[in-house]
């Protein structure tokens, strides 16, 4: 585990009191039990403005989006303290359920990644995950941002769940400094594309370094793991060995190898 400890400083990954089930490595059971309290009480709070602002007529889809996000939130929480795949399950699904409905003109692309990439591995059914690509369809069809295209990585994903459908495959992404050596590698032979994906999950964490939730771990109760899920998900769909890169504290080894019942 010196990766951590050369990206984060310290013997975090040596921190007391973490269960033995735990998945994410920086923060105890002690904490995770508390950010999921956190998560449970945000939900209770955003079900009730939802349910008032809808009785006065006044509900929007962000709304709805903010449900999908609470309960993503939780499930990430939920994985990453260790919770059984079963019961993190259906907490997606419930996110998956909201999300269908959330889709805003400036709905982003993050989320999107995270959902359908999540959906794939969990092997949802198909009108939740069919939520998911309407949502996405949504933004392509219709995004705020100027910037937005279909995504190569996102219908590389979709595809892989319902290949006798006829549907797209851009070559576009929607940010390539991030996400082109992910995109690269599906078109790589298996030797190759396990050598990029090792590569690509080392070099994961500061790719986004921009991002909101970049360093979470130093913020009261905002830690929910850090996990890239699209690896999984591409792992999964291209059948690659990843015992190279089964240890990286990135990659929710748990979840690609979990099948359900």
């Amino acid at each position: 585990m010196g990766l951590l400890n050369k990206l984060f400083g310290g013997s975090t990954t040596k921190e007391e009191g973490r269960s033995p089930n735990q998945r994410a490595p920086l923060k105890n059971s002690k904490y995770f039990e508390a950010a999921l309290k956190l998560r449970d009480e945000n939900i209770v709070m955003d079900r009730k403005t939802r349910d008032t602002l809808l009785l006065q007529g006044k509900a929007e889809p962000y709304h709805d989006w903010s449900m999908s996000y609470d309960y993503l939130l939780k499930f990430f929480t939920a994985y990453s303290m260790g919770q059984p795949i079963e019961q993190c399950y259906d907490i997606f699904i419930t996110a998956a359920t909201w999300y269908a409905n959330g889709w805003e003109k400036d709905s982003a692309y993050a989320d999107m990644l995270e959902m359908v990439s999540i959906g794939y591995l969990l092997q949802i059914p198909d009108d939740k995950f069919n939520g998911i690509v309407h949502y996405i369809e949504q933004s392509d069809k219709g995004s705020d941002y100027p910037f937005w295209k279909p995504d190569g990585i996102l219908w590389f994903i979709i595809n892989a769940r319902k290949p006798n459908e006829q549907r797209q495959q851009p070559d576009g992404l929607i940010s390539p400094s991030q996400y082109q050596s992910l995109l690269d590698l599906t078109s790589m032979n298996k030797a190759d594309a396990e050598v990029a994906m090792k590569q690509y999950l080392e070099n994961w964490y500061g790719l986004h370094k921009d991002d909101p939730w970049y360093d979470n771990h130093k913020a009261d109760l905002a830690y929910t793991g850090y996990w890239c899920w699209e690896a999984g998900a591409i792992t999964k769909i291209m059948h690659l060995d990843d015992s190279s890169y089964k240890d990286s504290p990135y990659y929710p080894y748990d979840l690609v190898h979990w099948n359900k019942a």
